[in-house]
């Protein structure tokens, strides 16, 4: 089991202009961190970095020590877009998406869909849905593969509000779970009553970590 994850000295260049500088992070079993700053700050940069969507030029991530790579556990992204199949219907998403993964079981798929609401729509190509439909089966195929390491982008996004109630709850799930869930968001106040560890950033770098936040 994953019991924590180490960004070392992390760094990041797109041609002469710098996108992440020298970050140093440690998230441990069942934190929840949430990324803060303005656009451009590098958050998302460094989110898709720990999702193994790209390197960095300097510095290193550690699982437990040791380097780095896909191969140490399930990682789930749910990101700005929603990387589904908008040919295949609902169902065929859930179906792909947890072969690839050997984690494939039809009554398991069958309460996912359900849990957020997709079921009656298992049928449906995914690109007749509406935003926020798509972003729910984008959080089933997230659940489906049963992820140590689980990253959001602005997943509240295009929600509506039974549906941000509804990742309120799994992200709370997880966290009883000592699941380690990244989370970048502009609507903090959806977190009011979460423990959560602020990370924020500026200009791609890590400002400021403030532990064991809650707004109460």
């Amino acid at each position: 089991m994953l019991q924590n994850l180490e960004v070392k000295k992390l760094s990041k260049k797109i041609g002469f202009r710098t996108i992440l500088s020298e970050i140093n992070l440690l998230l441990e079993a069942g934190e929840l961190a949430v990324f803060t700053g303005p656009n451009g700050a590098g958050k998302t940069t460094l989110i898709r970095l720990i999702a193994g969507l790209g390197s960095g030029d300097k510095g290193e991530i550690l699982w437990d020590g040791k380097r780095y790579g896909p191969d140490n556990g399930k990682i789930g992204y749910m990101g700005h877009n929603h990387m589904l199949y908008e040919a295949l219907t609902v169902e065929e998403n859930m179906n792909f998406f947890s072969r690839m993964y050997d984690k494939y079981d039809s009554k398991n798929i069958e309460r996912l869909l359900r849990k957020v609401d997709l079921y009656f729509y298992r049928y449906e190509q995914v690109g007749n849905l509406s935003r926020g439909m798509q972003q729910r089966l984008s959080l089933a195929r997230l659940l489906v593969i049963d992820p140590w390491l689980m990253l959001y982008d602005e997943p509240f996004t295009g929600l509506d509000t039974e549906g941000q109630q509804l990742l309120r709850q799994i992200i709370q799930e997880k966290q009883q779970e000592e699941r380690i869930q990244v989370l970048i968001t502009h609507k903090t106040g959806l977190l009011d009553d979460f423990i959560y560890k602020e990370v924020k950033f500026c200009q791609g770098k890590l400002v400021e970590v403030i532990e064991g936040r809650a707004e109460l």
